[in-house]
């Protein structure tokens, strides 16, 4: 009897996780079983991900440190998800014997989930240092960002009720947030004009908390002789005699500190072509705790097989270590400029596999009971090795307005779970799927609006609550399940425009004392030149003021003559123009200026 409870405790929390917590994970590295990240910028969003070799923005920080050293000398950039929509369709849900009771016609339901996941924004901000070098286009060859981001956040929380084979009202309440934020610094240096390097020092906090509290009845006989409704309890249409009760509360609670590095390189190969890798070592373990506050009650009835009249109650308030691994990931790109509008990009991902463990290694576990840190709580933090592709491309409309177009993989590392099991194991889901963005950009300040549309298919949680499946312990089963995500988002640089409307005013005031200390220093010698009474030293005089006039035109004509050539190059090389090409290598033009 005892394990019979166990079980139906089990399957009980089960449906939970089928019908309420799967589909609130939030999309887009949404959870701990995928690796593509869509959120850090609008610009990488549109591309797919396809950024190790673009990283023509803040973004960089992540996908690839070595490009900071490219972006523009002083930048603030963020992007924020507007919208968010998941919808899972989870195929044969649950099977049960259905009304007539074991051995009659068993009964299956699907379940067509929606939910809205929160996705936190993005935000980063740059800056240039060191001497400025001529090779590089009078730019600095070092640049430092510093970013925060939440990498995935969602929170879930329900109260399920069903009935069982007499009646009676099961309940489950539950509540799960789970959080991973980044706080990050990054360092790129170029130097020479083909080559850049970079690396990120990230540190990431993993907060979750798990509040669960289940009510189960098992056995027991109708007593109609009591009536109906039950007269020692009117809120029940009948009275149920000698029924054991299970009640169980759980409160969990895990903090996790991490520490991880991305380190960069990018090659520029000619005028057109960009390679870039990024390499992230396994994560290193800072500190981190969890904390279960656990109560459990087992009232048995006194023709209970084992253990008759019989009331077992359990309480614990314990503290131990908290375990959140980050696996090794190996990111490949390469970008081309194909023309004066048009750049494409692709990338590789690979991501290594996490040893098989607890998030709360040492919680200690009560015999014959189901996981006392929660029974809908997938704490195993095994993963496999999986691989992403993405291909990205931005095309440029007219010179301040630009679209970006993408497409990717999104691969589960979840672990291949397949028949039956005794515990929850993560979905395994993989996902393709496509971006689109347009946007602006103008003086250095730019706005972009994009969608992402995923598509996912692969297993879920199923559970089958037949007498059978008691009998062989095959309640948890795998199950089709479909997946479909929505993401809208805006993002742009912000700040970018005051700072450069001050550089702008500042250059204008010197320039004008320039020119108002030029202009003085003529008349000055012009009157010099007319208090002067010496004939010969007064024509020597007039000759040096008409040379530096003279010298001044030639040198506004050269100035002039440039500009044409320039102009020139621009016409007939049609790629390479900073001006022109702005929007595709870099909305502050700072990705044209490296290929340059």
């Amino acid at each position: 009897m005892r394990e019979g409870l166990q079980k139906l405790g089990l399957l009980a929390c089960a449906a939970v996780i089928v019908v309420s917590v799967a589909p609130l994970r939030a999309a887009a590295q949404g959870d701990s079983t995928h690796y593509q990240t869509l959120q850090l910028g609008e610009r990488s969003r549109g591309m797919a991900a396809a950024y190790t070799a673009f990283a023509a923005d803040g973004a960089a920080i992540w996908f690839n440190p070595a490009g900071l050293p490219l972006l523009e000398p002083k930048l603030l950039q963020g992007s924020l998800s507007l919208v968010q929509r998941r919808t899972l369709n989870i195929e044969g849900a649950i099977v049960t014997d259905g009304p007539d009771g074991p051995g009659g016609e068993t009964q299956v339901e699907d379940f067509d989930l929606k939910s809205s996941p929160s996705l936190p924004g993005f935000a980063v901000a740059s800056f240039a240092l060191g001497k400025r070098k001529e090779e590089l286009g009078n730019r600095k060859p070092v640049q430092i960002a510093i970013s925060a981001f939440v990498l995935y956040s969602y929170s879930v929380g329900g109260d399920i009720n069903f009935q069982d084979e007499l009646g009676r009202t099961n309940s489950i309440q539950f509540y799960q947030d789970d959080r991973a934020s980044y706080f990050a610094v990054g360092v790129g240096h170029r130097p020479n004009r083909h080559f850049s390097w970079g690396v990120t020092l990230l540190a990431r906090n993993r907060t979750i908390q798990h509040v669960e509290t289940t009510s189960i009845a098992e056995g027991g006989t109708q007593d109609p002789t009591q009536g109906s409704p039950c007269a020692s309890s009117p809120t029940i249409p009948f009275c149920i005699l000698d029924a054991r009760q299970l009640n169980r509360n759980t409160v969990f609670r895990m903090n996790a500190w991490d520490l991880s590095m991305r380190i960069g390189l990018m090659h520029l190969i000619g005028k057109r072509w960009r390679v870039g890798i990024m390499f992230q070592p396994p994560g290193i373990k800072v500190g981190g705790k969890s904390n279960l506050r656990f109560e459990l009650s087992d009232v048995r009835p006194s023709n209970d097989p084992n253990d008759p009249g019989l009331s077992d109650s359990v309480f614990a308030d314990i503290e131990r270590d908290a375990r959140s691994p980050i696996p090794w990931e190996l990111r490949f790109g390469a970008s081309y400029v194909i023309s004066s509008k048009v750049v494409v990009a692709a990338d590789i991902q690979l991501v290594g596999p996490i040893n098989d463990g607890s998030i709360a290694p040492g919680i200690p576990q009560l015999e014959d009971r189901a996981n006392s840190s929660g029974i809908l709580l997938a704490d195993s933090t095994k993963r496999d090795f999986t691989w992403n592709i993405s291909l990205g491309s931005e095309i440029q409309i007219n010179k301040f307005l630009f679209t970006r177009f993408g497409f990717l993989t999104d691969n589960s590392s979840a672990p291949d779970a397949s028949g039956t099991g005794t515990f929850i194991r993560p979905s395994k889901i993989d996902r393709y799927g496509f971006s689109a963005s347009v946007g602006g950009a103008k003086n250095g300040k730019g706005l972009s609006a994009g969608v992402s549309v995923l598509f996912g298919k692969g297993t879920g949680n199923g559970l089958d609550f037949t007498n059978e499946a008691f009998e062989n312990d095959t309640n948890f089963t795998r199950v089709p399940v479909k997946e479909r995500i929505l993401i809208i988002s805006v993002g742009g640089d912000i700040g970018q425009t005051a700072d450069i409307v001050k550089t702008r005013v500042k250059e204008k005031k010197s320039q004008k004392q320039i020119d108002a200390e030029k202009e003085a220093e003529k008349r000055a010698r012009r009157a010099e030149m007319r208090e002067e009474t010496d004939p010969e030293l007064k024509a020597a005089q007039r000759e040096a003021i008409e040379a530096r006039e003279a010298l001044d035109a030639a040198e506004e004509r050269v100035k002039g003559a440039d500009d044409r050539v320039e102009r020139l190059k621009s016409i007939k090389r049609g790629n390479l123009d900073q001006e022109d090409q702005g929007a595709i290598q870099g909305a502050t033009q700072s990705g044209i200026e490296t290929i340059r």
